[in-house]
């Protein structure tokens, strides 16, 4: 296996609420998230998205966006601020 080819995790579930999120890390400070398709659109549903990634990342997540068809949320994450306000 190459140096730096671990960064990079499985997709994992997160449980939040009572609903499975997907999450999968893409890059060391790159991840996307996927939420159950019953939950309808809306602020709440991006933040237990944004929720669902530091949740698994254990990172602040500093910037996000939706990726291709609104289906996930793509996220960069911070771990060396994640204590900070």
């Amino acid at each position: 296996m190459a140096p730096g080819s671990q960064l990079e995790s499985p997709p994992q579930t997160v449980q939040l609420d009572g609903d499975a999120y997907r999450v999968e890390q893409i890059t060391a400070s790159t991840w996307s998230a996927q939420a159950p398709r019953h939950l309808p659109d809306g602020p709440q549903k991006k933040t237990n998205l944004v929720r669902a990634i530091e949740k698994a990342s254990n990172c602040k997540v500093t910037d996000s966006s939706y990726g291709a068809e609104g289906v996930a949320l793509n996220a960069q994450v911070d771990c060396g601020s994640r204590l900070k306000n």
